[in-house]
């Protein structure tokens, strides 16, 4: 299960200044105590692990680089139901990109793999700095 997580870290600023910043992150794992532990380890144990939710995201679709963000696309998946009717089932997806182009591109590749009609609804930047 995804869950994502924010830390409270002091970190030292351009100008030398000390200043609390928060950071955002994603993780797989099954219980929240361990994405606690994950979160603490990153800073040995010097951070505050505030928030602590289980993630809409159903799948993250590649692996991020260094110079690369995260993009929360929003999937629509059409299919026809036992009646015969059209529906609609709306999820999300992670994808590592180096801008909004990228991201589009990457998604469209994606969507290319599935075996239900889908189509692009958002595709919206991320705070989330990695995935952990």
């Amino acid at each position: 299960m995804l869950y994502e997580f924010k830390l409270k870290v002091n970190k030292v600023n351009e100008k030398g200044d000390e200043k609390e910043v928060t950071e955002h992150y994603i993780t797989d794992d099954e219980l929240f105590g361990h994405v606690e532990l994950k979160g603490n380890e990153l800073y040995n144990g010097e951070c505050d692990v505030f928030a602590i939710s289980r993630s809409k995201i159903r799948e993250i679709v590649n692996e991020k680089q260094e110079d690369e963000f995260f993009y929360k696309v929003t999937l629509v998946e059409i299919f026809v139901d036992e009646n015969g009717k059209e529906k609609e089932n709306k999820y999300y997806v992670l994808i590592a990109a180096k801008d909004m182009d990228d991201a589009n591109r990457k998604a469209a590749e994606y969507m290319k793999q599935g075996l239900q009609d889908m189509k692009l609804d958002a595709i919206a930047k991320t705070k989330i700095l990695d995935l952990i």
